[in-house]
């Protein structure tokens, strides 16, 4: 800003509309006194105290060489309460009549401190109020104060608006990322749920067969016993019949004796046998019943790590959900509280802890689950090699590749021949089926109903169904029916058809063990046919 004292502003049409901003008021006959050939007023804090009503930022008395010259800059804040109380110091002025009119009016040695607000004429006076007003102010009319504070406001609306839209965004992909792993969450509860139904109907199973095995066991034992039992008695009473025989038949009566003997001690061998056999049943159940308590304690530890997995997956969501929520109150402007930081820099390293325990979980489960993995995956792999073999061929022998999901065209010639004749048969049926196919795969579409025991059943009643079945019959629309069943059983949610393994002559899908025993044959019989 310029501090020459004698540039005056150009184009003032009047001073009084134009104020000395940022707003300022002038004090003038400060009393002075001499002391020491130096004039000497009130400071300007004691000054700024007399005036604590209009809330001045301060006041600064003007000097020059003489000493205190008895005027005074008093400085308000440069928004609208400033304003406020800078017309408020003025009003009071005036109705003190020592506003700024009775101040050119007085006469010589007039008492008061007089006051009143800067504006133009002020702005350009030639001595020491003026040029302090132009060092450190500068001239504005209400209009343009009002203009400049209109756009900074806009500004600021502006810079909130985009500030609330930027917030409104976080806190939509918030609530997505939360109902996601609602979910998930949902998800895993109902697999071990399925996993317990599971588990209780093979220990179920297991118990029954091994009860079944125990009866079968002792009842055989049962019957052994009565067996050796009657063939002791029989044996005591041939003994004693034999003893009592006559001296002639003695020799025989001991020969006989002795065959008795033998068989005697045969029984008693095969008894002892038979008690070692009974034993070895006994630890065959007991080696049974500890394996089937061991299985149920691994179960039940399996089922434990699950429980403690899912319950370290549903700590780890919540504290990323309250991380998440810390880091949008961040970028509101809490990053200066240091209790909030202390907080937010617990629950990272609570975070953290969490993810690694669970990681450490994971690497004792993944020895578990990868062998079955591999097997899956082979199986799987095996299945789809096969399928590549086989696809695209209508059969092969009595297995080959079906697409579930896709319409019979046969129907459909069948029901054009019958409206149309033998012209143009194949053309229209391959129309007819690809605007079907198309009708199917079309998720918009869908003519199910729920049925008993909560299955889903085809609405006989759809107006689309019903339309095809006036116009080309009940062939034509079973083979729809019969697409749309495949397609909502194999891949409901891209309906696209699926390739399995058919047996076409029994028409049921076919196991991976069935096609390759038949691929096989067929290899064979095609070898053999070639020599």
């Amino acid at each position: 800003m310029d501090d020459n004292s004698g540039d005056k502003p150009k184009n003032l049409k009047k001073d009084e509309d134009y104020f000395v901003c940022p707003w300022k008021g002038i004090l003038a006959n400060i009393p002075t006194q001499q002391i020491d050939g130096r004039l000497v007023g009130d400071s300007g804090s004691k000054l700024r105290a007399q005036l604590s009503s209009f809330e001045a930022l301060k006041v600064t008395p003007l000097w020059n060489y003489q000493g205190h010259s008895g005027f005074a800059i008093v400085d308000f804040s440069k928004d609208l309460v400033g304003f406020k109380n800078a017309m408020y110091f003025e009003s009071d002025f005036e109705v003190k009549g020592q506003g700024k009119s009775d101040w050119e009016g007085r006469v010589n040695n007039s008492e008061g401190i007089f006051g009143w607000v800067a504006r133009g004429g002020d702005y350009q006076r030639n001595d020491l109020v003026g040029e302090y007003l132009r060092k450190y102010g500068d001239l504005k009319t209400l209009e343009e104060l009002e203009r400049g504070e209109k756009m900074k406001s806009n500004c600021l609306v502006a810079g909130l608006l985009a500030d609330v839209e930027v917030k409104n965004k976080t806190l939509m992909e918030l609530e997505n990322k939360c109902a996601a792993h609602e979910v998930a969450v949902e998800r895993i509860m109902r697999q071990n749920e399925q996993m317990l139904s599971t588990y209780s109907e093979e220990i179920e199973k297991m118990n029954r067969l091994s009860s079944g095995h125990l009866h079968r066991v002792m009842q055989d034992n049962m019957k052994l016993r009565e067996l050796l039992e009657s063939k002791k008695k029989e044996a005591e009473e041939t003994n004693q019949k034999y003893l009592k025989l006559s001296a002639m038949e003695k020799e025989r009566s001991r020969q006989e004796a002795s065959r008795i003997a033998k068989e005697m001690k045969s029984i008693e061998l095969a008894s002892i046998e038979k008690q070692k056999a009974d034993m070895e049943v006994w630890k065959l159940v007991e080696e049974h019943k500890k394996e089937k308590e061991a299985h149920l304690e691994k179960t039940i530890q399996l089922e434990q790590q699950l429980h403690v997995k899912q319950n370290l997956q549903l700590e780890i969501h919540q504290l990323k959900i309250q991380l998440e929520k810390f880091e949008a109150m961040k970028n509101i402007g809490r990053e200066d509280d240091a209790a909030w930081m202390e907080k937010h820099k617990i629950m990272q390293e609570e975070l953290k802890d969490k993810i690694e325990e669970m990681e450490e979980m994971e690497n004792l489960n993944q020895a578990l689950i990868i062998k079955e993995s591999r097997s899956n995956q082979e199986l799987e792999d095996a299945r789809d090699e096969l399928l590549k073999a086989l696809e695209g061929r209508l059969s092969f022998a009595k297995i080959g590749v079906k697409r579930m999901g896709e319409i019979d065209e046969r129907a459909f010639k069948k029901a054009c021949r019958l409206k149309l004749g033998k012209s143009k048969v194949d053309e229209e049926a391959a129309v007819l089926v690809l605007e079907w196919q198309n009708e199917i795969q079309n998720p918009d579409w869908c003519p199910f109903k729920i049925g008993q025991h909560g299955k889903n059943s085809i609405n006989e009643e759809d107006e689309k169904l019903q339309n095809l079945k006036k116009k080309l019959g009940d062939e034509a629309c079973n083979a729809v029916v019969t697409a749309l069943l495949e397609i909502h059983e194999h891949n409901p949610v891209q309906r696209c058809p699926v390739p399995v393994l058919w047996h076409f002559k029994e028409k049921r899908k076919a196991s991976l063990e069935e096609a390759i025993r038949c691929t096989i044959n067929c290899w064979k019989y095609q070898r053999n046919s070639r020599k």
